[in-house]
């Protein structure tokens, strides 16, 4: 009697399902049966069939908001809306149709993308599905026998497969979608922070932005994975740009993540950080230069961040060479770009101190009482997440990577989002760290021995996702220059003196400094700091098109960095060279 009791009871909560769920059934169905269907009888006569196939569907609403000045810039927001992502492979996991970079047809990726409908009618999603998969095998047939001309030159010196065998994997996400706050509340907050310029003559531009965005994503492989995943996230982000008395370009910005409105800091702590930012960009305008540092350069909280991020990340993960017959194209390739990222060849070598390692865990939900944000349960191969340890006692074991192997990497890590891979919670953890003070003593002593007048503390350096330029905004897809670390340039530093003096600097570019660089790390603090950004793949333009535009899923992905201190010996700063743009001529009005 129990056990049917039970059974009623499941009935009964089956039939009250919430709309989502029964949506879900629908699309799940149609997805999974229209699989079935693709790998018992699609074939083109003569033809291989597909080895594997895989379907996304990404369900989004977003709003967006920007304004200037308190007055509103722009406000969309976007009725819900059905994307389909179709992988199909042909060939086998040792060689296949992917990794094929045509520089003529700007065709890398794979597969092919559709709109769905967002009614639940089981017909015309199988329809849509099957036109998107036929569409994607014939592109498939296509580039896999193109893939073949081009080796048939070639030598493969290395024999890494194309795609691994991972184990079938099921996850179904079972909180709640959640809704997308009033536009008018949140268009209210962009503008009142906004208006914080309006008062603030020595700001030549500024604009405010709130970006939110809810999704779901649906997931079926035919190997039998499959997974429903929720992905909210709300970003409020402030820009603003000066010049300095002398013409120089001054910029700076405060960003704040989180998966839902309510996890952002309030209005009042925002417009804080806002004018904070504010008075920086003003102090630095009538602040010094440096011409040219040679010497131990402190890192601290976000700069220390920013440099794993712009320097060391790139370097972790493991991005395949592409295949052309261009290879000409392939020189774009930045230093963490397929076969230019120098850690493919020091698996086992050591890449940073010994007292120091790097972790990266999506499972970690918090850090010293903040919220990361760069966790999931599944990532977008299907592959559940876990920890990595990446670099153990400053010995590299691995590197990130999804299903796409690369040389003494031939599994996937979990680390496949957006279309290639990217970190998550990305741990830097020091071995017997040192506190605040120590660290300015252990610097200051460096000064001492080098016989200088001063040392270097950076505290805050630019990101190229938030800038009111437009050509830093591109620099990724850009080869980098010889002798240059591609940093972006610092936004806040100061002269340390030996009696404990600070002074501002300007700005300054920050050069010669590498991968090979945080090898020579004296010391790092026993303090963390936990900082979050959009991660973009880097890697010069034939790398940035072959993940960019490749099949799946492509929002912007969120990593969480966790990182100490870090005090370098040997750091090179110098004033910015290059045209400095004349003032305008006449007073902010």
């Amino acid at each position: 009697m129990k056990g049917v009791s039970v059974c009623i009871l499941s009935f009964i909560l089956l039939a009250a399902g919430s709309p989502i769920e029964a949506q879900e059934s629908v699309l799940m169905k149609a997805l999974k049966d229209e699989l079935t269907r693709t790998m018992e009888k699609l074939q083109l006569e003569g033809m291989r069939k597909p080895y594997f196939v895989a379907y996304w569907v990404q369900e989004t609403r977003t709003l967006g908001v920007a304004a200037s000045l308190g007055g509103l810039l722009n406000r969309g927001e976007s009725s819900a809306n059905r994307v389909l992502s179709v992988e199909v492979r042909v060939g086998d996991h040792d060689l296949d149709n992917t990794k094929l970079f045509d520089p003529t047809g700007f065709r890398p990726g794979f597969g092919s993308m559709r709109g769905l409908p967002l009614a639940d009618d089981y017909k015309e999603l199988r329809r849509q599905i099957w036109l998107a998969t036929d569409s994607a095998y014939k592109e498939a047939l296509d580039q896999f026998a193109r893939k073949r001309a081009v080796l048939q030159n070639k030598t493969r010196v290395e024999e890494v497969p194309d795609f691994s065998v991972e184990k079938p994997y099921r996850f179904t996400d079972e909180s709640a979608a959640g809704q997308l706050p009033v536009a008018g509340g949140v268009e209210d907050l962009v503008k009142g922070l906004s208006a914080a310029f309006k008062g603030m003559p020595d700001i030549f531009c500024s604009n405010v932005q709130a970006n939110l965005r809810l999704g779901t994503t649906y997931y079926v492989n035919s190997e039998g994975s499959s997974f429903t995943r929720r992905s909210p996230a709300v970003s409020v982000r402030a820009l603003a740009g000066t010049q300095a008395v002398d013409g120089t370009e001054l910029e700076d910005f405060v960003a704040a993540y989180g998966r839902r409105w309510e996890d952002l800091p309030d209005r009042e702590e925002l417009a804080g950080q806002i004018r904070g930012m504010a008075e920086r960009l003003v102090q630095r305008r009538n602040a010094e230069f440096v011409d040219r540092y040679n010497g131990p350069v402190l890192f601290e909280g976000q700069a220390a961040a920013e440099l794993v991020n712009q320097i060391l990340v790139p370097r972790l993960l493991a991005l395949p060479t592409p295949v052309t017959d261009g290879p000409r194209f392939l020189s774009f390739g930045g230093p963490g770009a397929g076969q230019n990222n120098p850690f493919l060849d020091k698996l086992g070598a050591r890449v940073l101190p010994r007292f120091l390692s790097v972790i990266d865990d999506p499972t970690v939900e918090t850090h010293d009482q903040v919220s990361l944000l760069g966790g999931y349960k599944v990532d977008n191969d299907g592959v559940p997440a876990g920890e990595t340890r990446v670099v153990e006692r400053g010995i590299l074991k691995t590197l990130l990577a999804t299903r796409s192997p690369v040389a003494g990497v031939l599994n996937s890590t979990g680390n496949r989002r957006g279309a290639g891979p990217a970190p998550s919670n990305l741990f830097l953890v020091p071995r017997g760290g040192m506190s605040r003070e120590e660290m300015r003593e252990e610097l200051l002593a460096l000064v001492e021995e080098r016989g200088l007048d001063f040392g270097i503390v950076v505290r805050r350096l630019g990101n190229p996702q938030m800038t009111l330029s437009r050509q830093r905004r591109f620099a990724f897809m850009l080869p980098g220059e010889s002798g240059r670390s591609n940093l972006e340039p610092v936004t806040q530093a100061f002269k340390l003196f030996p009696d404990g003096r600070e002074e501002l600097i300007r700005t300054a570019e920050l050069l010669g400094l590498s991968e090979s660089s945080f090898r020579e790390i004296v010391a790092a603090s026993e303090t963390l700091t936990a900082y979050h950004t959009t991660y973009r793949p880097q890697g010069g333009f034939a790398l940035s098109a072959l993940f960019l535009l490749s099949s799946g899923p492509t929002s912007s992905t969120v990593v969480s960095l966790v990182v100490p201190q870090l005090l370098f010996e040997d750091v090179t700063l110098k004033r910015p060279t290059g045209d400095v743009p004349n003032l305008p001529l006449i007073a902010h009005p």
